[in-house]
C-alpha cells in the first residue's frame, strides 16, 4: 500500500503520542522520534505528546503533557489514536481497552538490544530482562492496529513476529494482501530545515583540537552493541603514522538523559584503551553529559566525518542507527561498520566508507582516504541528494496516512484472529505461572505440592475406571 498524504477533507483526530523517555532539552532517540511524530501529525490532527517519565519541553504546535502514572489515564481517555513504543503498553496495558486505534512503533528491536545491554548482568538477571522485553513485544503485537518498522529489513522481522502471533491471517490478508496496512516502514528522520550552527563546539572549544585538524564525531551514546575500542585503536594508529593532518576523535555523548546508570562496558573499555595507548584527551575526547538536542548541529557542523562502529551480532542486522541520520542532516561523510541497513545505504550511494568489524587497520585506511577534502566534498554532494527521502514529513507518510483513516485492524475488528502457537501457548503459560504464584503467596509451597499430589491421585483413579 502506497502511503497517501491526507487531503483537506480528512477529519482531524485526537492523537496521543507516548514515550518512556524524557522530553526535555536533552533527549535520546525514542524521545526525539516521539517529538517529531507529534510535530508531523500536528499538521493534520490535534496532538498530545507525553512522557511517562518526565515532560519539561513545550511546543507551539502540540500539547506536551505529563504522562506519569497518576496523570496518564486522564490524558489518554477519549483519544482516537494512541501511538506507543518500547515498554509503554506493557507497563500500562489498560491503554488497549480505551477504544482508541493503537499504533505500535517498533523502530527499536528492544529484545535484541537486551541481549547486548544485559551481558554484564547475572544469568538470572539477563533472563529476566529478556523475558520482560519479549513480554512487552507480545503485548504490543497482540493489541496493535498498525505497526511501524524503521526499514524493510526490520519489517521482515516484525512480519515474522506478527505471523507467529497469529496476526497474519485471512482477515488481515483480505484487508490488504501486501500487509502494508498492518505493518509499514517509517524510518527515523531528519528536520525539514538543513543544519545551521550558532557557535563552534569542538575547534577552539575543546583543548587539543586545532582549527586544521580532521575531526571524527561519534554522535550519540556508547552502548554495549557498539565497538568504540576498534575506532580508538584506528585513531591511535593514525597518530603513529604521523601524517600531515592530525586526526581527532570526539565522542559527543556519554550520559544518557533517561537512564540512572548509563555507564557501559563498551564506554569504560574505550576510555581505558585510549588512556593505555596515550591518546586520551590528546587525540580521543569524551564529552561528559549529553549534548542538548537543539545544540547538536554545532557539534555536527564543526566535524569533518561522522563515525559509527559496531560488533557483528544479531542486533546489528536489524538496527537502524539514528545517529547516522544526523550525519546525513549535516552533510558529513560517514565511516561505519558493515552489516546493517545504513552501511548498505553508505556503500550503495558512496556516502563514505564501509569497513569490516573489528579491523582497526581497515578503519584507519578508510579514514585516511577521507583526509582528502575533494573526496569528502564528493561524498557530501551525494549525501545532499540521498537525505531528502529521510525528511521527517516524508519518512512518516505511512503514519500520517494511517491516522487519516484510523482503521481497526481487520482481525481485531471482527474477532476472527487466528491465534498462533506462540500466542496461545505463551498466554496459557503466563496465566498458569501467575496462578501458581498467587496460590503459593497465600498457601505456601507445601500446600501446593500436597494439592498437586491429590489431583494426580484423583486423575489416576478416573483413568483406571475408564
Amino acid at each position: 500500500m502506497t502511503a497517501r498524504t491526507p487531503s483537506s477533507s480528512t477529519p482531524r483526530r485526537s492523537v496521543l503520542v507516548l514515550t518512556d523517555d524524557v522530553l526535555a532539552s536533552s533527549m535520546a532517540g525514542p524521545a526525539i522520534r516521539a517529538w517529531n511524530i507529534a510535530e508531523v501529525l500536528s499538521e493534520h490532527h490535534d496532538v498530545r505528546l507525553a512522557s511517562t517519565v518526565r515532560s519539561e519541553a513545550s511546543s507551539p504546535r502540540f500539547a506536551v503533557c505529563d504522562g506519569t502514572p497518576e496523570r496518564l489515564r486522564g490524558i489518554a481517555e477519549g483519544q482516537e489514536v494512541i501511538v506507543v513504543q518500547g515498554f509503554t503498553l506493557a507497563k500500562h496495558p489498560w491503554l488497549a481497552s480505551l477504544g482508541a486505534r493503537l499504533v505500535v512503533d517498533l523502530y527499536d528491536p528492544i529484545h535484541l538490544e537486551i541481549l547486548e545491554m544485559a551481558k554484564e548482568e547475572s544469568p538470572a538477571r539477563r533472563a529476566e530482562m529478556l523475558q520482560a522485553s519479549v513480554r512487552a513485544l507480545h503485548t504490543q503485537v497482540a493489541q496493535g492496529d498498525f505497526f511501524l518498522a524503521a526499514s524493510e529489513r526490520q519489517r521482515d522481522l516484525w512480519l515474522g513476529h506478527l505471523a507467529a502471533w497469529g496476526r497474519v491471517n485471512d482477515a488481515t490478508y483480505q484487508q490488504d494482501p501486501t500487509l502494508r496496512s498492518l505493518v509499514d516502514v517509517a524510518p527515523f528522520g531528519i528536520p525539514r530545515d538543513d543544519a545551521t550552527t550558532t557557535s563552534p563546539a569542538l575547534r577552539g572549544t575543546i583543548p587539543g583540537i586545532g582549527a586544521d585538524d580532521l575531526v571524527l564525531l561519534w554522535g550519540g551514546g556508547v552502548y554495549n552493541w557498539f565497538d568504540p575500542v576498534t575506532l580508538v585503536r584506528a585513531v591511535a594508529g593514525l597518530r603513529d603514522a604521523a601524517g600531515p593532518t592530525p586526526v581527532r576523535l570526539v565522542f559527543m555523548g556519554t550520559t544518557h538523559p533517561s537512564l540512572d546508570d548509563p555507564d557501559t562496558a563498551a564506554l569504560r573499555e574505550a576510555v581505558a584503551t585510549a588512556a593505555e595507548l596515550g591518546v586520551l584527551d590528546t587525540h580521543v575526547f569524551f564529552v561528559e553529559g549529553w549534548v542538548p538536542y537543539a545544540q547538536r548541529a554545532d557539534f555536527l557542523l564543526d566535524a569533518d566525518i561522522g563515525v559509527s562502529t559496531h560488533l557483528d551480532h544479531v542486533e546489528t542486522a536489524f538496527s537502524f542507527r539514528t545517529r547516522m541520520l544526523d550525519y546525513l542532516w549535516a552533510g558529513l561523510p560517514i565511516v561505519c561498520t558493515e552489516g546493517d541497513t545504513f552501511a548498505e545505504l553508505v556503500a550503495r550511494h558512496d556516502l563514505g566508507r564501509v569497513v569490516p568489524p573489528r579491523d582497526p587497520a581497515a578503519l584507519a585506511r578508510a579514514i585516511g582516504e577521507l583526509l582528502d577534502p575533494a573526496v569528502r566534498a564528493a561524498c557530501t554532494s551525494r549525501i545532499v541528494e540521498v537525505r531528502e527521502q529521510f525528511r521527517w514529513d516524508v519518512a512518516l507518510r505511512p503514519l500520517v496516512s494511517y491516522c487519516g483513516q484510523a482503521a481497526r485492524a481487520a482481525d481485531l475488528a471482527t474477532g476472527t484472529r487466528a491465534v498462533g502457537t506462540g500466542a496461545a501457548l505463551g498466554g496459557r503459560v503466563d496465566d498458569l505461572v501467575g496462578d501458581v504464584r498467587r496460590y503459593v503467596a497465600v498457601n505456601g509451597w507445601k500446600r501446593l505440592l500436597r494439592r498437586a499430589g491429590q489431583l494426580a491421585w484423583q486423575r489416576s483413579r478416573t483413568l483406571t475406571r475408564l
